[in-house]
């Protein structure tokens, strides 16, 4: 069986790898950020997604590159969406092709 390893939060990276990792204090980061500390809170321990607005601004103040923050949180999301759609009995729906 094929063992899919767990997509991981945005935050979560950006909480162990940049903040923590370098002694950033929440609040310093925040204000490096442009936001409120409220928000990155949010953020960091995963009850909010990274925007698109938001990866532009982790890219430029920390690095990487809008499109790398953004699509780790698509793809945390979609599996999310995996899990969940799994559990209902969807059906396919049957296409009648006309010639």
């Amino acid at each position: 069986m094929k063992r899919q390893m767990r997509n991981i939060h945005p935050g979560e990276i950006l909480r162990e790898e940049v903040i923590y990792a370098n002694e950033i204090s929440v609040t310093d980061a925040a204000e490096m950020l442009g936001i409120s500390r409220q928000s990155l809170n949010k953020i960091i321990h995963e009850k909010s997604d990274i925007t698109p607005e938001m990866s532009f601004r982790i890219a430029k103040v920390f690095g990487g590159t809008a499109d790398i923050w953004a699509n780790m949180q698509t793809k945390f999301n979609l599996q999310l969406a995996a899990e969940k759609t799994r559990e209902l009995n969807l059906k396919p729906f049957d296409y009648k092709h006309s010639a």
